[in-house]
């Protein structure tokens, strides 16, 4: 992966929480709580078992995990949502819980981050389209896909709005300003969400191609 420090030596283990749950902007029934682990594969069966133990206790919470050892981290060989975590772990964007002494993870460059969030995008594109040709439409799977695509766009401009709401908002108003009231339409009407998702899809297509 371009830019990636090469192994370095690592040891422990490390939690972090990522997305609405760390910017404090999380909804219950709407968000994921998103957590980051990094942990040998050997801990995984523990993992699991705690997991079971909370079963019936999350009271609706969608838990989403991303487990990824420390070996992965130290090579690079990770998602590039992956990478993502760990630049902003590397700049102090986002704090992690709790790490043991000695964990050494490396720290993508901006520019490794943009250059990896393309395929990002590229899958994102591909869901949408994907979404927007079913019948029964999940509003808010169309909603999360189209919030990603825009996110990845405004960070090829150097732009970061971790929030979907912020980033449809400030995609769009870049686009036209009467846009703008958009995102909070599509969370509840489907039309309104097929709309957002066509502008949003479209914009990726004009700065990637120039077709449509």
């Amino acid at each position: 992966m371009p830019g990636v420090p090469g192994p370095r030596r690592s040891a422990g283990q490390g939690l972090a929480v990522t997305g609405s749950g760390a910017r404090g902007t999380y909804q219950h029934g709407w968000s994921d709580l998103d957590v980051f682990i990094i942990s040998t594969s050997e801990a995984l069966p523990g993992m699991a078992r705690i997991l079971a133990d909370l079963d019936g206790q999350l009271d609706g919470v969608k838990l989403g995990l991303t487990v990824v050892t420390p070996g992965e981290c130290a090579t690079g060989a990770v998602s590039s949502r992956v990478l993502h975590v760990l630049a902003l772990l590397g700049t102090g964007s986002l704090p992690a819980l709790w790490c043991r002494p000695g964990l050494m993870l490396p720290a993508p460059t901006p520019a490794d981050d943009v250059d990896a969030s393309v395929h990002d995008g590229i899958r994102a594109a591909t869901e949408l389209r994907r979404q927007l040709l079913r019948t029964a439409v999940d509003l808010r799977a169309l909603y999360k896909v189209t919030a990603l695509l825009a996110k990845i766009q405004l960070r090829f401009a150097g732009v970061e709005c971790p929030a979907d709401d912020d980033a449809l908002t400030t995609l769009l108003t870049d686009i036209h300003p009467r846009l703008d009231s958009l995102p909070h339409q599509a969370r509840t009407d489907r039309d309104q969400a097929e709309s957002l998702a066509r502008t949003v899809l479209d914009q990726w297509l004009a700065t990637t191609d120039g077709t449509r």
